[in-house]
């Protein structure tokens, strides 16, 4: 039986999948301009807070000792923001099955330009949370100033997206 914590951490971990998928979706339908547009005391464009974002992510599964999978493009080329969704797509059960197997006490050692940071795995779960509900803020803050419709990425949009899981029964 998987214990409240592990469960919690994979519960976690869906919803920011999730939720990263549904802003992407979201984003698809923006003109070149509107995912150039930024806001002070954003990351900065939409579309390099989604790279951003999509990213970070596999950033934590590698941290974690999940499956390395480079994207089907190079970043450089700025992929359409369908094939970023489609990545985060396919990477997201990697993530999910990253998380469900990470012991939140596991030591990560994680190399820098500077030397070698040494952490519990649990924090990774907490920058997956952080960075990710701060960055799908900034667009959607941005989205929101551009009078483009926002999706409910919350808590309580997913609890109702995922009633047969999360709901009374």
């Amino acid at each position: 039986m998987e214990s409240q914590s592990e469960g919690t951490i994979v519960e976690f971990a869906r919803y920011n999948v999730w939720a990263n998928l549904r802003l992407l979706k979201t984003c698809e339908g923006l003109s070149a301009a509107q995912l150039q547009t930024s806001a002070p005391g954003a990351y900065g464009t939409i579309y390099d807070t989604l790279v951003h974002i999509i990213q970070g992510e596999n950033l934590y599964i590698k941290l974690l000792g999940g499956p390395d999978q480079p994207p089907p493009f190079r970043w450089e080329d700025k992929p359409a923001v369908a094939d970023i969704r489609r990545y985060a797509e396919q990477r997201g059960p990697a993530l999910i099955d990253t998380m469900r197997r990470a012991n939140p006490d596991d030591i990560v050692r994680q190399q820098w330009e500077g030397g070698v940071d040494v952490y519990r795995a649990v924090t990774v779960l907490i920058q997956l949370i952080n960075h990710g509900v701060e960055h799908r803020t900034n667009v959607t803050t941005i989205l929101a100033a551009l009078g483009v419709a926002t999706p409910e990425i919350d808590g309580w949009g997913y609890m109702w997206a995922n009633r047969d899981r999360l709901g009374d029964g």
